[in-house]
């Protein structure tokens, strides 16, 4: 999928990677766009010099910060007792060599809710589907040119 040039909101954080080995930095920006409504876009530099680029569910990252939820790929939950001010998401995904690598980041729970307070003024919960572009969706999905219309 395209993606507009015009992201109405973002958000820089660092969040810490959690490993046996302890904690370590890992710059990161949360993107969203009405043109996309239903998506943040997740860059994190974890191990490479290239961002690796995740698509959450703004529905599973804002019910993440109250309880545990996500299958597969994506896990998302918040931190209890002297942790409560952290959201962890536990990640899933493919090397270039195709092997299974997961990363379990840590955020300040609080830099989440802020940015997700953000995303719902710029589109409203419920009101995603009065953003999708449904035509444009449909002729991407036929391998049609978008400007053939």
């Amino acid at each position: 999928m395209t993606m507009s040039s015009a992201w109405l909101c973002t958000t820089h954080l660092l969040l810490h990677k959690v490993t046996a080995n302890g904690q370590f930095p890992v710059p990161a920006c949360l993107a969203y766009s009405a043109d996309d409504p239903f998506t943040v876009y997740l860059d994190s530099h974890t191990d490479s010099d290239l961002p690796v680029t995740w698509e959450l569910s703004r529905d599973l990252l804002t019910h993440g910060t109250r309880e545990r939820v996500g299958l597969g790929d994506v896990s998302v939950y918040p931190g209890h007792g002297r942790d409560a001010d952290s959201l962890y998401l536990l990640l899933t995904g493919r090397d270039e060599a195709g092997e299974t690598e997961t990363a379990l980041l840590r955020a300040q729970a609080s830099d989440v809710t802020a940015f997700l307070r953000w995303t719902e003024h710029i589109v409203p919960p419920g009101e995603e589907p009065d953003h999708v572009d449904i035509d444009t969706l449909v002729r991407q999905l036929l391998g049609q040119d978008v400007a053939d219309g």
